[in-house]
């Protein structure tokens, strides 16, 4: 078994209730303030008695000069305690340690604060932590208090809500307490992943006006020379644009095989999109998303996606389908499947061996010889949730794409994990096959990807993470969401912004090693 051990800094040199020394080790981020532009959890009082409030800040100087905090007024009881609503992600623990630092300002030294963190549901199984020797050292004066939980060794990925008692144990009356910038462990995983960040991304953005991809572009689906109609370098997209309506479409880029470059430029095929949105009443007559590209074993080229249509009420249905577009040219002229290949699914990648085709759609798979043949087809489950690294993957499963390594006997798949909803994901794993339906996922604790930190082009969610190898080095091409600049959550699903495409590298030998083979 192999474990990715990170120690970023001594539980020693945290001394509880003083001011850390160690800000330049620990990464800290936001988990609660009470400022209009920054991230906010809301807490209320837990009990009848008390009051759990927001405020002007009553004292704006030394270590607090923001404009507002939390206040607590006590109401006599001995268990009085606030508790916040859940953050927007499971607090995770991958790069950092499981400390949280608070401001308080008390109306007396001594008293005691406790924090607790708690998981997502009490039905998990995970149990709650809290820490109980914290002490004030001032009295009407803004310090900072330090919550060490790591002698408790809490889960990463398993909590979301923070409860605080202040004054804990006495039965204190119509005392004020004040508390504010509520920080705790960075969830960044970009430094510590196996893939590194191309520092010129994105390599495609939405870019024109007016045209079938002004809007997002996303979805990379990379045919190699060896499997490309003329043996070059493909990559069909997915593209969302106003041409003249709203729609999303699958275009076409290439780059020649003797002078490959992997992050770019591409060229654009002059006819796109290939693959555009079909006419009303039609499976894809508002969105095609998702493409899944493969050559079969008479030149043919299938591209598999996922169709959206529009209600009777002119919204868009929320079910999608398989569609199946296929060209006998060359992969530049398309004819479409006139029904769904299959109804209520989506496509991740298609992969052609040994006289099969096989259709995966995140944690299943789907085998036939006929490829326009939904019927013949047999379905594997292939990935169970929630055993990946901390379970990141429990909530949700997606965007499974299959790669091979040239002098590997081995099949790989990277996919994109939640543990908390269904949507917007924020790391990537690998899992690998000897027969593409038996998957075992890769032992390793270290991330093999992660969204970009706060401000970056990714910040938000990412997908799709499409593995190609070239001179000894690994590329994965991923849709990342978001836009450079502040925002406010950006663990906020799809907040303002745009899908674009991004890469990242890694040495073929560092990732076999990642994978323990």
């Amino acid at each position: 078994m192999m474990r990715y051990i990170l120690l970023l800094a001594s539980a020693a040199v945290l001394a509880a209730g003083c001011q850390s020394s160690s800000e330049d080790v620990i990464q800290f981020m936001d988990y609660a303030s009470f400022e209009d532009d920054r991230v906010e959890m809301t807490f209320h009082a837990g009990n009848d008695s008390m009051l759990c409030d927001e405020v002007d800040n009553p004292k704006k100087e030394g270590l607090n000069v923001t404009a507002r905090c939390g206040r607590v007024i006590s109401g006599g009881g001995e268990n009085e305690f606030v508790w916040s609503e859940p953050f927007g992600r499971n607090f995770d623990f991958t790069a950092n340690p499981p400390v949280f630092k608070m401001m308080v300002l008390a109306p007396e030294a001594g008293a005691r604060v406790w924090m607790k963190l708690e998981p997502e549901n009490f039905n998990s199984g995970i149990a709650a932590v809290e820490v109980k020797n914290v002490r004030t050292t001032k009295a009407g004066e803004w310090e900072e208090l330090v919550f060490d939980f790591s002698e408790f060794a809490p889960r990463s990925s398993w909590y979301r809500k923070i409860v605080i008692m202040f004054d804990a144990g006495n039965t204190s009356f119509d005392k004020e307490w004040y508390f504010d910038e509520i920080k705790g462990p960075s969830d960044d995983l970009t430094k510590i992943s196996l893939f590194k960040r191309y520092e010129g991304n994105p390599v495609f953005y939405p870019e024109g006006s007016g045209n079938w991809r002004d809007s997002h572009i996303a979805n990379a689906s990379i045919i190699s020379p060896a499997d490309s109609p003329d043996g070059n370098w493909w990559m069909y997209v997915r593209g969302s644009g106003h041409t003249p309506d709203y729609h999303d479409q699958i275009g076409l880029f290439t780059q020649p095989a003797d002078d490959f470059k992997p992050f770019g430029p591409w060229n654009e095929y002059k006819g796109n999109p290939v693959i555009p949105h079909g006419p009303e009443g039609s499976y894809d007559e508002w969105h095609l998303l998702d493409c899944a590209a493969v050559k079969g074993p008479d030149g043919t080229v299938y591209v598999y996606y996922k169709g959206r249509m529009h209600n009777d009420n002119g919204s868009m249905d929320p079910t999608s389908c398989i569609g199946c577009a296929y060209s006998k040219d060359g992969g530049y002229t398309f004819t479409k499947m006139d029904r769904p290949w299959k109804k209520n699914a989506g496509p991740s990648d298609a992969v052609y061996h040994d006289g099969k085709f096989y259709i995966f759609c995140g944690p299943r798979v789907y085998v036939t010889e006929d490829p326009l043949s939904y019927e013949t087809a047999q379905m594997y489950k292939i990935l169970n949730l929630g055993d990946g690294p901390a379970e990141f993957d429990r909530a949700s499963i997606w965007g499974s794409m299959v790669f091979r390594l040239e002098g590997v006997d081995k099949w790989f798949l990277a996919y994109q994990g939640m543990s908390i909803r269904n949507d917007f994901p924020d790391r990537f794993h690998v899992a690998y096959s000897d027969d593409l339906i038996n998957w075992t996922k890769v032992d390793n604790d270290q991330p093999l990807y992660g969204r970009g930190q706060a401000g970056e082009w990714d910040q938000g969610g990412m997908w799709c993470p499409e593995i190609i190898e070239h001179e000894g080095m690994l590329y994965l091409y991923y849709e990342g969401w978001g836009f450079k600049g502040h925002v406010k959550d950006r663990n906020a699903p799809y907040f303002g912004g745009n899908s674009s495409i991004g890469v990242a590298y890694a040495s073929k030998e560092d990732f076999l090693r990642w994978c323990g083979l």
